[in-house]
């Protein structure tokens, strides 16, 4: 069960997830990211089909993938972590990735869900 895990051993997992996950992955984890460990006074309103990450329900013969599991695991653990704790798993994720970093300060100012133009 997830809650024998500590706090700073999910926020590890996470991290360690996060480098395992493709460009596409992390760009869906974003708006879950924001939901759950952004400011609060921007996610009002912001994130929409979150849910859509999690088991698809039109699609109930097929098992979740890996990575729908871990966002469902991180929506799950984050609901318990300290605004520090929150704010360490953004730091490592915005140490890690730049360019994921700059999409996620893009949307907390923006509230842009379009894909950044190549």
């Amino acid at each position: 069960m997830s809650s024998t895990l500590s706090n700073q051993a999910q926020l590890r997992y996470m991290v360690e997830w996060f480098q395992e996950w493709s460009e596409m992955q992390r760009g869906d984890f974003l708006s879950v990211l924001i939901e759950r460990c952004g400011p609060p006074d921007l996610v009002n309103g912001l994130v929409s089909g979150i849910e859509g990450l999690g088991c698809n329900k039109d699609e109930p013969t097929r098992p979740p993938s890996l990575f729908q599991c871990r966002v469902k695991l991180f929506q799950e653990w984050s609901q318990n972590w300290s605004q520090q704790e929150k704010d360490s798993l953004l730091t490592s994720i915005k140490n890690i990735d730049p360019k994921f970093a700059e999409k996620y300060e893009r949307r907390l100012t923006t509230g842009s869900v379009e894909e950044e133009e190549s």
